[in-house]
């Protein structure tokens, strides 16, 4: 059995040459637009040229995301520790920020904390101006463990909260969890055993699991936190593991003051850190066990939120990206973790492009004179791309204990994404046009409703709307109906009725998950399980 290293080599080997065969493609496309210039005019060359563009960037960004899955179910790049030679046990402040949490899940997490093994922690919790009900029944659990409670001063959010409780704690190593996370015993030992015995780490960020996992909506839930876990594993080898807000350690020093009034504030953190040449180490083990999403509408909230905030992050940091301390594989990777929704949404927009294509008879021509057979082939090769991604995170869910695993589970897993990815669409933009701020001292609601319906309502719509383009070029390409628009024949109907087939079910996606996937006993409308 070859080594991980060779293993990780032939994994690298593997993309240059699937790299190489796109630039191939690319060159060989831009030669075709050349040679026949004359017939396709300055209009054409430009639109075969951005639908070109187009069809690669999906592609482009599930490549470098397989190497980098791979290289996670691989786990390359972990090092040694041993809990047992931690000399001094510096003291670490243990923050847990609320807001508005039941008590009885609580409860269940400052339980967790008070049988850390660990002989040297203060546990904070970090109260944001939770209403009186909740207020009370935190400072009594706070009493019950022997714990700290403060209560922050105004509404200032998980950044503003934790910041305040870090201008008063005094200890060198700072840790983070979120209200509904039970943690392991053992896990401040293994956080202090490598910081200490690995000076170059800032931090360490580790993996939960969720104890929870009661529907379908969860297990997409819980293998897109694997796809988010097998991607830091490969992040190792080029020192950009992501801090993601909670199970993470860090030396105070980095760490205080995080950025406040930011829709992701440990992303944005994470950027100021790597570009200051420090970077975090990826423990590919359980920290905590926390609870799933309760509700499809919940999900949605934070999906929307968390692709505004991470975006608009990079937009707010584009300076830095480009005059920093950062490598250019780690450039490269913060804009490609931050713009993923491209993998998924890169169809959409090709198929926008064909409409134009198809309505103005302009030819397609594409490498070594393939043309539209590249509509069947590319898919093709992008296909197997995909299922490669997204199969590597089939392997590293087969190793978690949060649910039985199936191999099916990986369809359903795409499936059910590909069918949100055109609803991340909105917030994309709204991240590009830097809305990913909170203004203090206006009202604010975190897990914002989204317009589920509405915007399933108008995919749908859009939808119908493809299906239609795609029996009339369907017809048009085998000389019977009323319609030609296109001269030559045409495999345009190929795309319009897959991106048809996906946009037509977006309303009863959403109906369907929102009847289905709610748990009622873990919330109430005032009660939050999530910061």
């Amino acid at each position: 059995m070859p080594s991980k290293k060779t293993l990780s080599r032939l994994n690298h080997i593997f993309g240059f040459i699937l790299y190489c065969l796109f630039l191939l493609y690319f060159g060989s496309s831009i030669a075709a637009f050349v040679v026949n210039a004359s017939e396709l005019g300055a209009g054409g060359i430009i639109l075969n040229f951005l639908v070109l563009v187009i069809e690669l960037l999906g592609p482009l960004y599930a490549t470098y995301f397989l190497i980098q899955n791979i290289d996670g179910v691989l786990d390359i790049g972990s090092v040694e520790y041993d809990i047992k030679k931690t000399k001094d046990h510096p003291a670490i402040d243990v923050i847990v920020p609320v807001h508005n949490v039941n008590p009885k899940i609580l409860d269940l997490t400052l339980e967790g904390c008070s049988k850390f093994t660990y002989p040297n922690f203060k546990v904070w919790i970090a109260d944001d101006n939770s209403l009186p009900e909740f207020e009370e029944s935190t400072q009594k659990l706070a009493q019950k463990y022997g714990f700290t409670y403060l209560r922050g001063k105004g509404r200032s959010y998980k950044a503003g909260v934790v910041n305040q409780v870090m201008s008063e704690a005094k200890a060198q190593f700072v840790v983070v969890f979120d209200s509904d996370q039970i943690p392991v015993p053992d896990i401040l030992d293994k956080y202090i055993a490598i910081l200490e015995q690995h000076p170059e780490f800032a931090f360490v960020q580790a993996k939960y699991e969720f104890r929870s996992v009661s529907n379908f909506l969860h297990i997409w839930e819980t293998m897109s936190t694997h796809q988010l876990f097998v991607s830091e594993g490969g992040k190792r080898r080029i020192k950009s593991v992501v801090f993601f807000g909670t199970s993470a350690c860090f030396r105070k020093e980095h760490l205080y003051p995080m950025p406040e009034n930011k829709l992701s504030e440990d992303y944005d953190h994470y950027i100021t850190i790597a570009a200051n040449g420090h970077y975090g180490y990826w423990l590919n083990e359980v920290a905590a066990k926390g609870l799933s999403t309760e509700s499809f509408d919940h999900k949605m909230s934070q999906m929307f939120r968390w692709t505004k905030g991470q975006f608009g992050a990079v937009m707010d940091h584009k300076k830095e990206l480009f005059v920093s301390k950062l490598r250019l594989r780690q450039r490269v990777d913060i804009f490609m973790s931050s713009t993923v929704v491209v993998v998924l949404t890169a169809f959409y927009f090709m198929g926008a492009l064909f409409i134009a294509h198809y309505f103005t008879d302009i030819p397609m021509y594409r490498a070594l004179g393939i043309d539209q057979l590249a509509l069947i082939i590319m898919p093709v090769i992008i296909a197997l791309v995909y299922f490669g991604v997204f199969g590597a995170v089939g392997a590293y869910s087969k190793k978690s204990n949060d649910f039985k695993f199936r191999w099916w589970y990986v369809l359903y897993f795409m499936l059910y994404g590909a069918l949100m990815a055109p609803f991340l669409l909105i917030p994309l933009g709204n991240g590009l046009f830097g809305r990913n701020k909170i203004k203090p001292g206006k009202k604010f609601q975190w897990n914002k409703k989204i317009r589920v319906y509405l915007i399933a309502v108008i995919y749908t719509i859009l939808g119908a709307g493809f299906g239609f383009l795609g029996v009339i070029s369907l017809m048009d390409s085998l000389n019977i109906g009323p319609f030609q628009f296109y001269t030559d024949p045409n495999m345009f109907y190929i795309m319009f009725l897959s991106i048809a087939f996906m946009l037509i079910f977006a309303l009863p996606f959403v109906a369907i998950s929102k009847k289905i996937f709610k748990i009622e006993e873990y919330y109430t409308e005032d009660a939050s399980i999530y910061y």
